[in-house]
C-alpha cells in the first residue's frame, strides 16, 4: 500500500550476506549516489545506517513522489556502479526492499537530511552535464560511458543516453 505524506521504515540487505558496508569504498559510493538519489527525487530521510549487509532508513516521499520509484533508482545504480568500479558481476541486492508504514513520527529525533525542497534533476543534457537552465547538474550522470581505468565502450551507455530514466509523475 502507498500512501502520500507518510514515514516509511526501509530494509534491504546485501546478497549472501556479504558485509559490503563494513569500510572499503562501498560507503563512499552508496553515500554519492544517496545524494543523487535526492536530488532527482523529493523526499525526507531520517536514521540512515548501513550496517554491514544491511541498509535501513526512514523515508517520507514528497506529495507526488513514489515509493517504489525511489527505491528501483537508488538500489539499481548502486548496484551497476559498486559492479562496474570493483569488476564484479551479478546480483548485489539479497532481496526486494522491506517497507513498512509507520504511524506518526519515526523514532529517531535528529532529521538526516531533508531533500523535499531540492528540485528534482530533470533536463540534463547528456553530453554537456548542464541543464537547459545553464546550472550544472547534480551530479555525475548515472552511466558514464567508458568503464573506469579502460578506454571500452560501457555496454548500455548509448541505451541510457537515449532513453533516460523515467522522470517521477508531476502531481496532481
Amino acid at each position: 500500500m502507498l500512501k502520500q505524506g507518510v514515514w516509511y521504515e526501509i530494509s534491504t540487505r546485501v546478497n549472501h550476506r556479504e558485509p559490503l558496508f563494513r569500510g572499503g569504498r562501498a560507503p563512499v559510493l552508496f553515500d554519492r549516489v544517496f545524494r543523487e538519489t535526492a536530488h532527482r527525487f523529493a523526499f525526507a530521510v531520517r536514521g540512515l545506517s548501513l550496517a554491514g549487509d544491511r541498509l535501513a532508513f526512514y523515508i517520507r516521499p514528497a506529495d507526488g513522489f513514489e515509493l517504489p520509484a525511489i527505491m528501483k533508482w537508488l538500489k539499481q545504480t548502486f548496484a551497476i556502479r559498486y559492479n562496474r568500479d570493483s569488476g564484479r558481476t551479478g546480483h548485489l541486492w539479497g532481496d526486494r526492499y522491506w517497507s513498512r508504514i509507520l504511524e506518526g513520527e519515526p523514532p529517531d529525533g535528529g532529521e538526516a537530511g531533508e531533500a523535499a525542497g531540492v528540485p528534482p534533476a530533470r533536463g540534463v543534457r547528456p553530453r554537456s552535464g548542464k541543464r537547459p537552465d545553464g546550472r550544472m547538474a547534480a551530479g555525475p550522470s548515472p552511466v558514464r560511458g567508458v568503464r573506469p581505468r579502460s578506454k571500452e565502450r560501457a555496454s548500455g551507455a548509448a541505451f541510457f543516453r537515449l532513453y533516460p530514466l523515467p522522470a517521477a509523475p508531476e502531481p496532481g
